[in-house]
Protein backbone atom coordinates (compact mmCIF):
# COMPACT_ATOMS: atom_id res chain seq x y z
CA UNK A 1 0.00 0.00 0.00
CA UNK A 2 1.16 3.50 -0.79
CA UNK A 3 2.28 5.89 1.93
CA UNK A 4 -0.39 8.40 2.21
CA UNK A 5 0.42 11.93 1.06
CA UNK A 6 1.30 13.62 4.04
CA UNK A 7 3.30 10.69 5.14
CA UNK A 8 5.74 10.95 1.93
CA UNK A 9 5.83 14.72 2.60
CA UNK A 10 7.16 13.56 5.89
CA UNK A 11 10.01 11.19 4.39
CA UNK A 12 11.24 13.55 2.04
CA UNK A 13 11.71 16.16 4.70
CA UNK A 14 13.28 13.18 6.26
CA UNK A 15 15.97 12.52 3.70
CA UNK A 16 19.12 14.25 4.70
CA UNK A 17 21.01 16.64 2.40
CA UNK A 18 24.73 16.24 2.23
CA UNK A 19 26.02 18.80 0.01
CA UNK A 20 26.47 21.35 3.16
CA UNK A 21 28.17 18.55 4.84
CA UNK A 22 30.45 17.68 2.03
CA UNK A 23 31.17 21.32 1.24
CA UNK A 24 32.14 22.26 5.17
CA UNK A 25 34.10 18.82 5.54
CA UNK A 26 35.73 19.70 2.22
CA UNK A 27 36.77 23.34 3.46
CA UNK A 28 38.22 21.49 6.68
CA UNK A 29 40.64 19.63 4.23
CA UNK A 30 41.40 22.45 1.93
CA UNK A 31 42.51 24.23 5.19
CA UNK A 32 44.57 21.30 6.21
CA UNK A 33 46.37 20.65 2.83
CA UNK A 34 46.76 24.74 2.32
CA UNK A 35 48.65 24.73 5.79
CA UNK A 36 50.53 21.89 5.48
CA UNK A 37 51.93 21.58 1.98
CA UNK A 38 53.06 25.94 2.46
CA UNK A 39 52.57 25.69 -1.60
CA UNK A 40 51.23 28.89 -3.40
CA UNK A 41 48.35 27.40 -5.88
CA UNK A 42 45.81 24.54 -5.51
CA UNK A 43 47.10 21.95 -7.84
CA UNK A 44 50.81 22.02 -5.94
CA UNK A 45 48.58 21.73 -3.00
CA UNK A 46 46.82 18.20 -3.93
CA UNK A 47 49.87 17.27 -5.23
CA UNK A 48 51.63 17.64 -2.25
CA UNK A 49 49.16 16.01 -0.31
CA UNK A 50 48.96 13.07 -2.62
CA UNK A 51 52.60 12.82 -3.56
CA UNK A 52 54.92 13.88 -0.81
CA UNK A 53 56.58 11.59 1.58
CA UNK A 54 55.89 13.91 4.27
CA UNK A 55 52.13 14.10 3.56
CA UNK A 56 50.13 12.74 6.40
CA UNK A 57 47.30 12.18 4.15
CA UNK A 58 49.59 9.45 2.61
CA UNK A 59 50.99 8.13 5.29
CA UNK A 60 47.65 7.43 7.43
CA UNK A 61 45.21 7.00 4.51
CA UNK A 62 47.17 4.55 2.44
CA UNK A 63 47.82 1.33 5.18
CA UNK A 64 43.76 2.22 5.11
CA UNK A 65 43.28 0.93 1.90
CA UNK A 66 45.85 -2.33 2.23
CA UNK A 67 44.05 -5.33 1.61
CA UNK A 68 45.52 -6.56 4.82
CA UNK A 69 43.87 -4.20 6.59
CA UNK A 70 40.96 -5.60 8.25
CA UNK A 71 40.03 -2.37 11.33
CA UNK A 72 36.90 -1.02 11.39
CA UNK A 73 38.50 2.09 10.38
CA UNK A 74 39.82 0.76 7.25
CA UNK A 75 36.76 -1.11 6.55
CA UNK A 76 34.52 2.11 7.30
CA UNK A 77 36.80 3.88 4.47
CA UNK A 78 36.88 1.32 1.79
CA UNK A 79 33.06 1.00 2.32
CA UNK A 80 32.75 4.51 1.62
CA UNK A 81 34.80 4.19 -1.64
CA UNK A 82 33.26 1.51 -2.56
CA UNK A 83 29.29 3.27 -2.28
CA UNK A 84 30.72 6.07 -3.96
CA UNK A 85 31.78 4.54 -7.39
CA UNK A 86 28.65 2.10 -7.67
CA UNK A 87 26.56 5.41 -7.19
CA UNK A 88 28.94 6.83 -9.60
CA UNK A 89 28.18 4.06 -11.74
CA UNK A 90 24.77 4.28 -12.00
CA UNK A 91 24.74 8.03 -13.33
CA UNK A 92 26.49 9.86 -16.14
CA UNK A 93 28.05 12.59 -13.48
CA UNK A 94 29.83 15.08 -16.04
CA UNK A 95 31.93 18.09 -15.33
CA UNK A 96 33.73 20.67 -17.81
CA UNK A 97 38.00 20.73 -17.35
CA UNK A 98 40.29 23.34 -19.28
CA UNK A 99 37.13 23.28 -21.85
CA UNK A 100 36.80 19.48 -22.51
CA UNK A 101 34.06 17.40 -20.84
CA UNK A 102 35.00 14.48 -18.32
CA UNK A 103 33.18 11.86 -16.55
CA UNK A 104 33.59 11.83 -12.37
CA UNK A 105 34.16 9.02 -11.91
CA UNK A 106 37.32 6.36 -10.80
CA UNK A 107 37.17 4.20 -13.82
CA UNK A 108 38.47 7.75 -15.85
CA UNK A 109 40.11 9.89 -13.66
CA UNK A 110 43.54 11.70 -14.00
CA UNK A 111 46.07 11.18 -11.65
CA UNK A 112 48.87 12.48 -13.25
CA UNK A 113 47.65 15.77 -15.51
CA UNK A 114 51.65 17.41 -17.73
CA UNK A 115 51.31 20.78 -15.37
CA UNK A 116 53.25 23.69 -17.80
CA UNK A 117 53.14 21.43 -20.92
CA UNK A 118 54.54 23.32 -23.53
CA UNK A 119 56.13 20.67 -26.26
CA UNK A 120 57.62 17.43 -27.40
CA UNK A 121 59.53 15.33 -30.13
CA UNK A 122 60.74 12.34 -31.39
CA UNK A 123 62.15 10.91 -34.03
CA UNK A 124 61.41 7.32 -35.21
CA UNK A 125 62.46 6.03 -38.88
CA UNK A 126 63.28 9.12 -40.04
CA UNK A 127 60.55 10.90 -39.19
CA UNK A 128 60.18 13.80 -37.29
CA UNK A 129 57.17 13.71 -34.51
CA UNK A 130 56.47 17.08 -32.86
CA UNK A 131 53.23 18.84 -30.86
CA UNK A 132 54.35 22.31 -29.93
CA UNK A 133 51.81 24.76 -27.63
CA UNK A 134 51.93 27.87 -30.06
CA UNK A 135 50.19 31.44 -29.89
CA UNK A 136 47.08 31.63 -28.69
CA UNK A 137 47.82 28.64 -26.30
CA UNK A 138 46.56 26.28 -29.58
CA UNK A 139 48.23 23.08 -30.50
CA UNK A 140 50.33 22.49 -33.44
CA UNK A 141 51.19 18.77 -34.65
CA UNK A 142 53.34 18.24 -37.41
CA UNK A 143 55.09 15.16 -38.98
CA UNK A 144 57.65 16.18 -40.85
CA UNK A 145 60.75 14.03 -43.08
CA UNK A 146 64.35 14.19 -41.33
CA UNK A 147 65.79 13.70 -44.76
CA UNK A 148 64.16 16.12 -46.68
CA UNK A 149 62.60 18.69 -44.14
CA UNK A 150 58.88 17.99 -46.02
CA UNK A 151 55.54 18.18 -43.55
CA UNK A 152 53.85 15.15 -44.14
CA UNK A 153 51.45 16.05 -41.33
CA UNK A 154 50.18 19.18 -40.36
CA UNK A 155 47.32 20.03 -38.16
CA UNK A 156 46.61 22.81 -35.79
CA UNK A 157 43.92 22.91 -32.70
CA UNK A 158 42.63 24.64 -29.93
CA UNK A 159 43.20 22.28 -27.34
CA UNK A 160 43.99 18.42 -27.06
CA UNK A 161 41.84 16.39 -29.18
CA UNK A 162 42.86 13.05 -30.46
CA UNK A 163 39.84 12.55 -32.92
CA UNK A 164 40.50 15.29 -34.95
CA UNK A 165 44.14 14.40 -35.04
CA UNK A 166 43.26 10.67 -36.04
CA UNK A 167 40.08 12.19 -38.52
CA UNK A 168 42.53 14.60 -40.44
CA UNK A 169 42.04 13.51 -43.89
CA UNK A 170 45.83 13.60 -44.05
CA UNK A 171 46.27 11.06 -41.13
CA UNK A 172 44.87 8.62 -43.49
CA UNK A 173 46.14 9.86 -46.91
CA UNK A 174 49.37 10.72 -46.38
CA UNK A 175 50.90 8.61 -43.54
CA UNK A 176 51.77 5.07 -43.67
CA UNK A 177 49.98 2.42 -41.54
CA UNK A 178 53.80 2.61 -39.39
CA UNK A 179 53.98 6.38 -39.23
CA UNK A 180 50.12 6.37 -37.95
CA UNK A 181 50.85 4.17 -35.26
CA UNK A 182 53.99 6.09 -34.44
CA UNK A 183 52.00 9.53 -34.38
CA UNK A 184 48.79 8.07 -32.17
CA UNK A 185 52.26 6.28 -29.76
CA UNK A 186 53.64 10.07 -29.72
CA UNK A 187 50.34 12.19 -29.57
CA UNK A 188 48.55 10.29 -26.58
CA UNK A 189 51.91 10.38 -24.63
CA UNK A 190 51.39 14.25 -24.88
CA UNK A 191 47.73 14.34 -23.65
CA UNK A 192 48.04 16.65 -20.78
CA UNK A 193 45.33 14.70 -18.91
CA UNK A 194 45.57 11.26 -19.37
CA UNK A 195 42.43 9.24 -17.75
CA UNK A 196 43.48 6.20 -15.67
CA UNK A 197 40.98 3.33 -15.03
CA UNK A 198 41.23 2.39 -11.05
CA UNK A 199 38.49 -0.16 -11.55
CA UNK A 200 39.65 -2.54 -14.36
CA UNK A 201 43.10 -0.95 -15.01
CA UNK A 202 45.26 -4.11 -15.08
CA UNK A 203 47.16 -2.96 -11.97
CA UNK A 204 47.18 -5.22 -8.94
CA UNK A 205 43.87 -6.10 -7.04
CA UNK A 206 43.10 -4.13 -4.08
CA UNK A 207 39.65 -5.41 -2.36
CA UNK A 208 37.69 -2.51 -1.47
CA UNK A 209 34.57 -3.36 0.04
CA UNK A 210 32.36 -4.95 -1.95
CA UNK A 211 34.16 -3.77 -5.35
CA UNK A 212 37.80 -4.80 -6.51
CA UNK A 213 39.87 -2.15 -7.99
CA UNK A 214 42.97 -3.48 -10.26
CA UNK A 215 45.20 -0.27 -8.99
CA UNK A 216 47.88 0.55 -6.49
CA UNK A 217 46.86 1.92 -3.16
CA UNK A 218 48.72 4.75 -3.78
CA UNK A 219 46.87 5.73 -6.99
CA UNK A 220 43.47 4.83 -5.69
CA UNK A 221 44.27 7.76 -2.89
CA UNK A 222 45.49 10.67 -6.02
CA UNK A 223 41.95 9.00 -7.75
CA UNK A 224 40.10 9.45 -4.77
CA UNK A 225 41.46 13.17 -3.99
CA UNK A 226 41.12 14.01 -7.83
CA UNK A 227 37.51 12.51 -7.62
CA UNK A 228 36.50 14.56 -4.87
CA UNK A 229 37.83 17.67 -5.98
CA UNK A 230 36.24 17.56 -8.85
CA UNK A 231 32.44 16.82 -7.08
CA UNK A 232 33.48 19.86 -5.11
CA UNK A 233 34.24 22.12 -8.21
CA UNK A 234 30.86 20.96 -9.94
CA UNK A 235 29.27 22.95 -6.81
CA UNK A 236 30.95 25.88 -6.51
CA UNK A 237 30.67 26.22 -10.77
CA UNK A 238 27.23 25.92 -10.61
CA UNK A 239 27.44 22.49 -12.22
CA UNK A 240 25.32 19.92 -10.50
CA UNK A 241 21.93 19.64 -10.81
CA UNK A 242 19.26 18.40 -8.13
CA UNK A 243 19.04 15.50 -9.26
CA UNK A 244 18.83 12.68 -6.99
CA UNK A 245 21.30 10.21 -7.69
CA UNK A 246 23.85 12.96 -8.44
CA UNK A 247 23.26 14.39 -4.97
CA UNK A 248 23.27 10.36 -3.31
CA UNK A 249 27.15 10.29 -4.42
CA UNK A 250 28.06 13.31 -2.06
CA UNK A 251 26.75 11.01 0.80
CA UNK A 252 29.95 8.52 0.49
CA UNK A 253 31.94 11.43 -0.52
CA UNK A 254 31.65 13.17 2.76
CA UNK A 255 31.82 9.98 4.49
CA UNK A 256 35.44 9.93 2.69
CA UNK A 257 36.49 13.17 3.39
CA UNK A 258 35.94 12.68 7.06
CA UNK A 259 37.51 9.70 7.01
CA UNK A 260 40.59 11.91 5.23
CA UNK A 261 40.52 14.67 8.26
CA UNK A 262 40.40 11.81 10.91
CA UNK A 263 43.54 10.60 9.81
CA UNK A 264 45.32 14.07 9.31
CA UNK A 265 43.94 15.40 12.15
Amino acid sequence: MALPPHAQDWMRKAEIDYIGPFVKAWAAFNAWYRHDSGQANERAMLDWAIRHNNSRLRRHVLPLLSNANGTAEAEGLKLAVSDLQQKLDAIQFEVTIKGRIERVSLREVCIAPLLNWQGDQIERSSQRYMATKIQGGHYEIKVVSVRTGATKFQHVQVQYDANSVYGHPDFANALTLAQQTALRQFYDACNPRPMTDLVLGGGPVLHISTMQFQCTATDLLAGLVETLYSMRNALLHGEVDPDPQILACYEPAYRIVMAFLTRVA
